[in-house]
């Protein structure tokens, strides 16, 4: 769960240099209390720490990743059957399957469409997760900083756009030949996808990888692309 020292789980965090349980941030009542007091004075005094978040705003954000993973849990719970049914072998090209959300109206999915919707499902579910995993702990050694709102709020959607965009190449074929509808496995892509919500920064990582991989070269681009003409006129002959 070691987002580095640009996720919550940093060096300001319970999970970071003193590791999950946040070292003397989970001790006694009085180390807990000297450290509360030293944050806030930092924050009054221009210190390097931040401001610890509100009781209400922390029940706010908490009650919001509850409210998450019940809209996640459910929606899964209700699209899945559509899934299987749209993918199932021997099924149609052009099958469509109806899917009911919360009793919001009908929708007709395809295989491809439900696919989509059960990554983004499953990405936010691993999304989740994380995001929970990291509040609990925050909330429990009482070293949850404004500063990181805006991380919760947005770790579901990271988790979808990489589960997405990692979703996307596999099926076209990247780490396997066949990209149809029949070859899709259902349970596959979303274990992937869930685990890319779940370990973003390590599934951009690897990502990382492939493209230095794929896209490697071995000039210098920029000197290669430097204008010859002007480089003579400042005296340099091997321009000409």
């Amino acid at each position: 769960m070691d987002e580095g020292p640009d996720g919550p789980e940093g060096g300001r965090g319970p999970e970071g240099p003193h590791g999950e349980d946040g070292g003397s941030g989970s001790g006694s009542g009085a180390d807990n209390g000297s450290t509360e007091a030293g944050a806030d004075g930092g924050a009054e005094g221009g210190g390097t720490r931040d401001r610890r978040l509100s009781t209400t705003a922390t029940t706010v954000l908490g009650l919001f990743l509850l409210a998450d993973v019940v809209f996640v849990c459910g929606a899964l719970v209700t699209l899945w059957p559509v899934v299987l049914t749209t993918v199932e072998p021997g099924a149609g090209v052009t099958a469509t399957a109806r899917w009911s959300p919360f009793g919001l109206g009908e929708w007709s999915l395809t295989a491809d469409t439900a696919m989509l919707l059960a990554v983004v499902v499953c990405s936010a579910l691993g999304s989740f997760v994380h995001a929970a995993t990291s509040f609990a702990t925050y909330v429990g050694n009482r070293r949850l900083y404004a500063s990181w709102l805006w991380w919760y709020l947005l770790r579901a959607g990271i988790g979808v756009a990489l589960a997405l965009l990692v979703y996307l190449l596999l099926r076209g074929g990247l780490f396997a030949g066949s990209s149809g509808a029949g070859a899709t496995n259902p349970y596959g892509f979303s274990g992937i996808a869930g685990l890319c919500g779940l370990f973003s920064k390590q599934a951009t990582d690897k990502l990382r990888e492939i493209c230095d991989t794929l896209l490697s070269t071995t000039g210098d681009g920029d000197r290669d692309r430097r204008d010859g003409l002007a480089a003579g006129r400042n005296g340099d002959p091997s321009a000409s």
